[in-house]
Parts: C-alpha cells; structure tokens; sequence
C-alpha cells in the first residue's frame, strides 16, 4: 500500500514537471506567433544568459537591432521583452498610451516595500502619480532660482581645487564626483558637507560601492528573472535578512561592527538620521518663517503618518507623502543626483578637450555672458545660453547614460501598431540605435560631433536621454542647472587641454549607468 501510495505521488510529480516544462516551452512561441523575429532563445533562460555575459548590454540590444530590425523579441527567462527604435511605436508606449504603460521594468529589489517605504523610481501607477505631485514643485522655476547660490557655493570649492591642478595631467571626473555630491546634499537636503577637501568622505565611497555592482548580476535577481513565481518569496526572504542585520546591529553592535554594512543600508541609515535632524530642528524653530525650503523640507511638509494602500484610498491623489516614503526617495534623489550628472560632466569635458573648435564656440558665449551681466551667473541667465544647450544636448545624445532605466512594463492588455500587448510584457527602447540613426538625425553623420543638429526639429522619441512622456526624469531642469553653471564657470577661467591618457581613460563601461573609468585633461588659466 506504501510503495502504491509512493509511485502515485512519484508520478504525480514528474506529471507536474512535464507540465511545467511544457508550459515553459510554448511561452517561447510568442514572438513567432506574431510574426516578429529575434533571435532564437535558449530554454529555460530565454536571451539573459547572453546579455549577462555581454561587456554591454546596450551595445548586444543595438548589435540585435541592426540584425533583426526596429522591433524584435527578447525572453527574459519567458517573459517578453520588446526591443524598440521604431519612434511612433515608441510614443504610443511612452506618451498616447501611458496609462497601460506606467510602470518601469525593474529588479524586484528596486520594488522591495516595506510599511511604503517605496521611492518614486520605483513606485507605480497612482502611487507615483501621487508622489510627483508632491515633489515636483521643487523643480519649479521659482524653486531652482533660489537653489542657483547653493550651487554655485559647491562649484567655488571646485574651483579653488582646480587651481593647484593647474598645468599638470589629472583626472577630472574624480572631481566632478564630489561636486555633485556635494551640490546634492546641500541643495536637496541641507547637509552641509565638503567633498572636495574630504576625499575619503563615506558617502562617496559608499555611493561608489553601489554603483559599482550591477543589480541584475546579483544571483537572487537573476533568479527572479528565470523564476518569477519565486518573487514574493525571494522579498522575503531580502526583508527578513535586512530585519536580522538591523536587529543584530541594535542587540551586538560590538560584534557586528566587524562586518562592513552593505553600502544601500549604510546610506539609507545616515539619510534617516539626516532626517531625524532635521525634523528636530524644525520643532525647535517652530515659529521661524525663514525656514530653509529644499526637497527634504517640502517632502517633511507634506507628510502623514496615517497608512497609505496603493488602491481605494483618500490619501492617494492628496499630496502626501507617508513618512517612510521621505527617506527612500532622499535615498534615490541622492543616488540619482550622483553618478548621472558627473558623468555628464566627465562626457562633457571629453569632447571639449578634444574638440577645441567646439570649446571656443563655447567659450565666446561665456565670455558675452559674463561681460553682459558683471560676471554674475544665475538661473535665469544660464538659461539663455543658446549653443551651452545645443552643446550638453549632443553630449547627451553621443553619451547616453541610464539606459535600461528607460523601459516600460505593459499595466493593462493593449494595442500598439498591429501588435497585441500583454499585461507583463516589456518595451525596452535601443537608445544606442535611436540616438544614431541616420534618418532621424541626419543629414550630419550621427557619429559626429555637432551641437547644431539639435536647432532642426526632430522626432520627439529620437532624443531620449531622460526619458520621454509623463514619466520623464523629474530633476531635467535640475540637473542641466547644475551642468550650465559648471561649464560655464570652468570654460571662462580655463582651457581644457587633452592628458596624454584621455582616450585609455575614456573606455565606457556599463554597470548602472555608462561612464568612463576617467578622464585625463589639463587645465590651462586663460588670459
């Protein structure tokens, strides 16, 4: 009776396999049954085991792209993943149809929640919707005109480390990387911090660290991706293991202070403790109307501490923050804030160095700037620096940086051209592919430098350095704030002269974003 009951269960089980395999092979006759091509996937891992092995998985999408065309089918495991440089598929996902488009594809890591500790990288539909609300007031006109000082505080730190480089090889991305650190945490959060004198300062090291490994090598995100049945268990098991690092560093801080804290903690931790700051000295200055207005501030202002569920609930198209929520998104803002603009930087001073013609054009518009307005650069005057914005714009399109980060997973079944979406599948832009493309962007070779191919108009989705449609990056006008008054300041003092090692140290590698390991230049004092 035992061994009968045994074989049943034995067959039972190898039945299931059998149905599970099978169900796993016929997810691979997606793409085949709707007459789209791509190439031929592998069972069980679909196309990620070749992107994972790829030095650039941007540069396999594109080498793809030229093989298979504008539109072709990846397997993420077995989910579909549509690779895209066709511009009006493009804004049928990112613009006319986002409301079946509204979430990004990201690891299950980038979505772990806990008691809504979620940022609005991460966050979804209203969620997001309700958190843009909330931050995007400090994006404001009036908003960036105050924070323009603050900027140019961190930018003379800069400057004054720029003159003992003076004549000699360095690497100048080193130094963008602790302006813009710098620039964050003074003009977002209020902590007043020197990067450039305090080179060893933990914040860049961590940061460092982060965006050093690259989410989707991590063995419990690949695991997802091959298994996402296994999703929720995999977020439990991450949460119980942050839970018991937490409660072993409150219960034997002695003995887990031997062990390094794993960077993303780390830095969520001392963001909690900024916060805390600055909540108590907000209740100490209860009745100061001079308070300091920064991203932090406005985010403190609009918080709750009532429970706010991502569906049927009064709280979600208020402008309200949970209070959890105010310190992921300090997280991500300080993250974001980082490595994508000192990399912009770094870009920037590649082909300035390498391109004199282009740095003089830039320079004669500085030099008028400067001359029209007594040397006094703010927000508004940076603005109308018509070649500065044709200049950063090519920078961007020959040097995009985020680019997995602009993917869209399908919400809601759809239609898009002549192709059924389904609830799951991803649209994965080839922003290589768009960003050289001939017919989008000529008549100039794409692979050229020329800032003034950006004065014809193009294709909206042809340029998608920060994404496109209503979840575009939110600090655009920030961050190009922060570029203008930077170059503007560096190019009206110094020349930017190629080191001997500028093209070694401009190889571009692909982690979390692209960027060079450095760039060697000279710096020489103009007259």
């Amino acid at each position: 009776m035992l061994f009968g009951t045994t074989v049943l269960v034995v067959l039972f089980f190898i039945l299931l396999l059998i149905a599970y395999l099978w169900t796993l092979n016929s997810r691979y006759s997606y793409f085949k049954s709707r007459g789209i091509p791509g190439p031929p996937p592998q069972f069980f891992f679909g196309h990620v085991r070749s992107l994972w092995s790829a030095e650039s998985i941007s540069r396999q999408w594109e080498k793809w792209t030229r093989q298979y065309g504008s539109i072709y089918g990846l397997f993420e495991g077995t989910r579909p993943i549509y690779v895209v440089s066709d511009v009006e598929f493009l804004h049928e996902v990112f613009v006319k149809q986002f409301a079946c488009f509204h979430s990004r594809h990201l690891p299950f890591t980038a979505r772990l929640k806990s008691r809504n500790l979620i940022n609005l990288f991460g966050a979804n539909g209203d969620h997001w919707r309700r958190q843009r609300h909330v931050i995007n007031p400090t994006f404001s006109t009036t908003k960036l005109k105050l924070t323009s000082p603050i900027v140019n505080e961190c930018i003379d730190a800069l400057m004054n480390k720029l003159q003992e480089k003076e004549n000699q090889e360095f690497d100048i991305y080193t130094l963008y990387k602790r302006l813009t650190m710098d620039v964050i945490c003074h003009s977002a959060f209020g902590i007043d911090t020197d990067m450039q004198n305090d080179i060893d300062n933990p914040f860049i090291v961590k940061t460092a660290y982060f965006f050093a490994v690259h989410p989707e090598r991590i063995f419990l995100v690949k695991l997802s991706y091959l298994m996402p049945w296994l999703t929720p268990i995999l977020t439990l098991f991450v949460h119980s293991i942050i839970a018991l690092f937490n409660g072993l560093r409150y219960l034997a801080p002695s003995f887990m202070n031997q062990f390094e804290e794993i960077p993303g903690m780390w830095i969520i931790n001392q963001v909690k403790q900024v916060i805390e700051a600055r909540v108590i000295k907000i209740k100490s200055e209860a009745n100061n109307k001079q308070r300091r207005i920064d991203l932090l501030q406005l985010m403190l202002d609009a918080v709750t501490s009532n429970e706010i569920k991502d569906k049927n609930d009064e709280n979600l198209m208020s402008k309200r923050f949970h209070q959890d929520e105010v310190a992921s998104n300090v997280f991500f803002f300080m993250i974001a804030g980082f490595e994508t603009t000192s990399t912009t930087l770094a870009s920037c001073s590649y082909i300035l160095a390498t391109r004199f013609d282009i740095q003089t054009k830039l320079q004669t518009e500085i030099d008028e700037l400067y001359a029209e307005h007594n040397g006094e650069l703010d927000y508004d005057r940076i603005n109308n620096m018509t070649y500065m914005d044709l200049f950063i714009r090519e920078v961007l399109r020959m040097f995009p940086i985020a680019l997995q980060a602009v993917s869209r997973e399908c919400n809601t079944e759809t239609i898009v051209g002549n192709y059924k979406i389904e609830k799951g599948d991803v649209i994965q832009p080839d922003i290589l592919t768009l960003h050289y493309d001939p017919q989008l962007w000529g008549p100039d070779d794409p692979y050229l430098f020329v800032p003034e191919r950006h004065l014809t108009r193009r294709h909206p989705m042809a340029f998608m350095a920060f994404g496109q449609g209503p979840r575009n990056c939110v600090g655009i006008r920030f961050a190009l704030m922060e570029l203008k008054l930077c170059l503007a300041r560096l190019l009206h003092q110094y020349s930017i002269l190629p080191g001997k090692q500028i093209e070694q140290g401009f190889i571009r590698r692909e982690i979390l974003v692209i960027q060079p390991d450095a760039v060697y230049i000279k710096l020489e004092k103009r007259c």
